[in-house]
């Protein structure tokens, strides 16, 4: 195991600049923090470029060393690791994986069961949809345009690894939509101006469930697409639940119809 002990060096630069959008979208990686947010990724086989671990505890992590002997892996000190890292205080750990790459096409024809948000622009919020998502068996997620970045540090440990188990889609459109739809998905969107309840709705065969931010809700142009708005019942007249929350309820309730009990029995 090699040891770096500049900041300056360049692999401690790029891997720091992925805390910032831009970069990762440019270089197309992201960063994993902390041990179980490590093990979750290996698990899952993330593609693991560099590894890089506090000087002081590097030994603890000797058996994930051992198992990964095709990753790079790096000792730096706690500042070069704080350096790093976008959370206060490190767990000691911290990798480089590459983003995911999937396919909507190959999606859409595979999966029946796809979830999309609409501007949900609040990390913590976007890391428990995509926790609740990967939980209840939503085979993929797309996100409109203004929607925060999946694979946002924040998003990632919030989502405990939930990001890269569950194919996302960035920066999909009402006309994306309107192409799901054709392939035989209806679109059913949660919103306040509504009638409909969401014990009335069906949510087997091919579905794509549309959840919009607590301020705005779902935007008309996405409206437009849907074949059917619902609403949660709520006994007291609060304006609206907090999105994370609400999708928990949605997709359980579509889960339940979908057979997800059966995992279960």
């Amino acid at each position: 195991m090699k040891e770096i002990k500049s900041r300056d060096n360049q692999k401690i630069r790029d891997a720091a600049r992925l805390k910032e959008q831009k970069y990762r979208h440019r270089d197309q990686m992201f960063l994993i923090e902390g041990r179980t947010l490590f093990s979750e990724a290996v698990k899952g086989q993330q593609e693991l470029l560099r590894v890089f671990v506090e000087r002081e505890t590097a030994e603890q992590y000797l058996d994930e060393f051992r198992k990964t002997r095709d990753i790079e892996w790096v000792k730096v000190d706690h500042t070069i690791m704080k350096h790093i890292c976008d959370t206060q205080t490190p767990q000691g750990i911290v990798a480089v994986a590459r983003i995911p790459e999937w396919d909507l096409h190959n999606i859409v024809q595979e999966a029946g069961f796809l979830l999309f948000l609409d501007h949900i622009g609040d990390p913590g919020n976007m890391g428990t949809i995509f926790r609740t998502a990967w939980a209840f068996g939503v085979q993929g997620v797309l996100l409109s345009r203004g929607c925060v970045d999946p694979f946002n540090p924040k998003v990632v440990r919030s989502s405990m690894g939930a990001v890269f188990n569950v194919p996302v889609f960035i920066d999909v459109s009402a006309e994306g939509l309107v192409r799901i739809k054709e392939e035989g998905y209806r679109i059913l969107a949660s919103s306040l101006d509504t009638d409909l309840y969401i014990d009335r709705v069906d949510f087997t065969g091919p579905v794509v469930i549309i959840i919009g931010s607590e301020a705005r809700g779902v935007s008309p142009k996405i409206l437009n697409v849907c074949d059917h708005s619902f609403k949660i019942p709520l006994i007291t007249p609060v304006d609206s639940l907090n999105a994370g929350v609400a999708c928990g309820i949605i997709i359980y309730e579509a889960g339940k119809q979908r057979g997800i009990s059966s995992f279960y029995s």
